[in-house]
């Protein structure tokens, strides 16, 4: 049985065989050694070999680990027969059979994917002979020893899918046998069937132990006949390698997914004018009544739009607050909500308790008691919530604001004192007077808030950096070591868990302790393992995109704005903090993301939305379709967007992905935006009216984005760019020009120059 606890030490030797197995396992060695047409694979792999075997119901792909170790690979599957494949197209490094079977016509598709030795892709699809229903169905892979037996196997599940995120299994087999398995659904291929049956691909990707894969759902509604329709499109990373550290399979699974994501099909992106919609947030932040109210002439933001019977939150304030005092700055001019903002912080400090308040003290809940959510109580603390807020005070204190810095030092001997009371293994709710543990786990078994532990190592470090008391520094490096052990099984929130990257990031530069970069690239690992890598195109999916979305929790059913903008501003953060050190597949895979969120935040924006598929009964509030408030969630296709509510603590989105994606200079006439990260930057007059940029983009050279000129104020002069690794090369030719911008395509981690002369006619 493959055991997925990371608390303890000796995990790494600990595996143990699984006794309960579902039906299809039952009986499936004798069923393999009686195949009826077992041949090589025409296709040569660089590691392991490949076979084809043919039993009554199923064709298979067996693959042979250097080790010895075997997968067999169900590529399509008929319960009641099929026939002969026969092979029609076969190339270097592809092949595709025809099957004809009970239910119809199959065609499997096998390739082994260009410059990437360790991947296995194959495509199935059906065209069937009269209508019918999908019922159970079996999963794809299964984990065998020498002689086709899967009762034998032991292992370890590190990683699956959670909710609608990516249709992804990672997973070591130690014994008799090593070998590692990284396992990818295409679920964008799958969008017809999913529209088809009125399905969708949630939960549909597991592992129970030997077995492994996707389960095509079930439903009542039939496949017609004579259409083809795809029914699974798999990708799997395949190494004898098995980790001998949570660290080690960390590494392995990035370089898996990078792998994979590079030979993935991905939706085209648009340009979207995020300064123009920051504009339009701030104002309504600033001036709509359903976003904000006033108590005792102090101005608070709401929660949500027209969520007026909570008390105001300290956390909604600093949501809003911090990104604006950025975008303020990026704007050369100051904006009126961040003062307002400011002067209600002092208001949320309790005197009794000695620390920022959740609620603000002495407000009333309007709702009945009974009727009132868990956290809807004055005296009871999320763990993450209150160090979230004091994480915020910390960047305003680093930005120079005395009375934040102030607010957050009168607030750190309580929340040090929590933490050694829960020796910094953090509670979901506990009680402000007396630390009583209200609520210890988010699940029975799970543990609590597992990565508010790096939350609290985040603070601690501002905390040592804004006065180098080597106490600051203890208390980060010992909460740290709480986050060992815990594996893939360490996000509770994708923010924080990436906000803990960073810190420790930024602790392995401080102590020269490499454990703590191993514990970064950790985080990060568990991060990118909640990525929605898949375009949803059926029912209301089709009016929005969701690729490359990142899941707010463990098991959310949807994507969310305020963690996204929050998401994208810590990876530019990291980016810079850990500059030549991130490895190629976190370098790829955050700009790849930051890009694709670019391109979607827009349907954030009720207006972007068709009406009909916007929630008009929301959990929280009211939505207004002309606000220019951004919705909460973006689900998949069978539900509406907003059933959570439009998110007032999200409005700073369309100023984040202003303030970190348009680069602005003093006296410079020209503007540059790129859909991936520019991690740095210098410039240069060559006189009055003259001079040039100098941008390094972060990503790979693997993909290309897009660099975009745009004028600071009406129009644009005269503009050039050259790729800087290239010198004496003519200027690159713009993919598309108008009066207002130049638009370039470029490949990541590029160097390019920009060249602008404002006298040139």
């Amino acid at each position: 049985m493959p055991d997925t606890s990371y608390h303890s030490p000796t995990y790494w030797q600990a595996s143990t065989q699984l006794k309960e197995t579902s039906q299809w396992v039952t009986g499936l060695d004798a069923q393999l050694k009686q195949t009826r047409a077992r041949a090589e694979a025409p296709l040569q792999l660089s590691h392991g070999t490949l076979q084809t075997d043919q039993t009554t119901n199923s064709f298979w792909l067996i693959y042979q680990f250097e080790s010895g170790g075997k997968l067999a690979i169900r590529t399509c599957y008929d319960p009641q027969f099929i026939d002969k494949p026969r092979v029609v197209r076969k190339h270097k490094t592809a092949v595709e059979y025809e099957i004809p079977g009970a239910l119809g016509r199959f065609r499997v598709r096998i390739e082994r994917p260009e410059k990437t030795d360790s991947l296995l892709r194959y495509t199935t699809s059906l065209k069937p002979e009269k209508p019918f229903s999908v019922q159970a169905f079996p999963r794809d892979i299964y984990l065998l020893d020498q002689n086709h037996d899967p009762d034998p196997t032991r292992g370890m599940v590190y990683v699956t899918q959670s909710g609608p995120t990516a249709g992804l299994v990672y997973l070591s087999v130690t014994e008799p046998q090593p070998g590692t398995l990284f396992y990818f659904q295409n679920f964008t291929a799958l969008n017809d069937y999913f529209q088809v049956t009125q399905t969708d691909p949630c939960d549909t990707v597991s592992a129970q132990w030997p077995e492994a894969g996707f389960a095509l759902p079930g439903s009542e509604n039939p496949l017609p006949a004579g259409n083809e329709i795809v029914l699974s499109d798999a990708y799997v990373y395949l190494t004898d390698q098995v980790p001998r550290s949570e660290f080690e399979a960390a590494d392995q699974f990035l370089e898996a997914i990078a792998a994979v994501y590079k030979n993935l099909p991905r939706p085209e992106t648009a340009y979207y004018d995020w300064p123009k919609a920051a504009e339009r947030t701030v104002d309504a932040l600033a001036t709509s009544t359903h976003c904000g109210r006033t108590l005792n002439k102090t101005y608070y933001l709401n929660a949500y739009v027209d969520v007026t019977q909570k008390p105001p939150e300290s956390m909604v304030q600093l949501a809003i607050l911090v990104p604006l005092w950025e975008y303020q700055e990026w704007l050369g001019k100051p904006v009126g909500l961040v003062e307002r903002l400011k002067k209600n912080l002092p208001s949320f400090y309790e005197e009794a308790h000695e620390t920022i308040m959740r609620w603000l003290p002495g407000g009333k809940f309007k709702e009945e008691k009974e009727s009132r959510s868990e956290e809807q109580d004055p005296n009871k603390i999320d763990s993450w919530y209150l160090l979230h807020t004091l994480m915020n005070l910390g960047r305003l204190a680093d930005m120079g604001d005395t009375d934040a810095k102030e607010l957050l030092f009168r607030s750190l001997e309580f929340v040090i004192k929590a933490a050694h009371e829960f020796n910094y293994d953090w509670p979901v709710f506990y009680d402000v007077r007396t630390l009583a543990v209200v609520k210890a786990e988010t699940e029975k078994g799970m543990g609590g808030e597992l990565d508010v532990a790096g939350l609290y190592t985040h603070v601690m470090v501002q905390a040592y950096e804004l006065t180098k008391e080597p106490r600051y520094l203890q208390e980060a490096i010992t909460s740290a070591e709480q986050l060992q052990g815990k594996g893939f099984e360490l996000l509770y929130q994708s923010n924080i868990t990436i906000m803990s990257s960073l810190t420790l990031a930024k602790l392995w530069k401080i102590t020269g302790n490499r454990l703590y970069f191993d514990q970064s690239r950790l985080s990060v690992a568990n991060v990118l393992a909640k990525l929605w890598i898949w375009e949803c195109n059926f029912g209301a999916g089709s009016t929005r995109s969701t690729f490359l979305g990142m899941a707010p929790l463990k098991n959310a059913p949807y994507l969310a704005a305020y963690e996204e903008g929050e998401i994208y501003a810590t990876l530019l953060n990291y980016l810079k903090e850990v500059g030549p050190d991130v490895p190629d597949p976190v370098r790829l895979l955050f700009a790849e993301y930051m890009k694709y969120l670019l391109h979607r935040g827009r349907y954030y924006f009720p207006s972007e939305l068709p009406a009909d598929t916007i929630c008009q009964e929301p959990r929280e509030g009211h939505i207004i379709r002309e606000l220019p408030i951004p919705l909460e969630d973006i689900p998949t296709g069978w539900s509406q967007a907003g059933e959570v509510g439009q998110e007032v603590y999200g409005g700073a989105l369309a100023a984040i992905l202003t303030t970190y994606t348009y680069k602005r200079f003093e006296k410079i006439p020209v503007v540059i935006f790129s859909d991936y990260p520019i991690y740095h930057t210098e410039y240069e007059f060559t006189d009055k009216q003259q001079g040039y940029v100098v941008i390094r983009l972060a990503g790979t050279a693997d993909f290309f984005c897009t660099v975009r000129l745009l004028p600071k104020n009406r129009s644009l002069p005269d503009v050039r760019l050259f790729d800087e690794s290239v010198p004496g090369s003519a200027p690159l030719k713009p993919v598309e020009s108008a009066k207002q911008y130049r638009e370039y395509r470029v490949r990541g981690n590029q160097q390019l120059r920009m060249e602008w002369n404002s006298g040139a006619t």
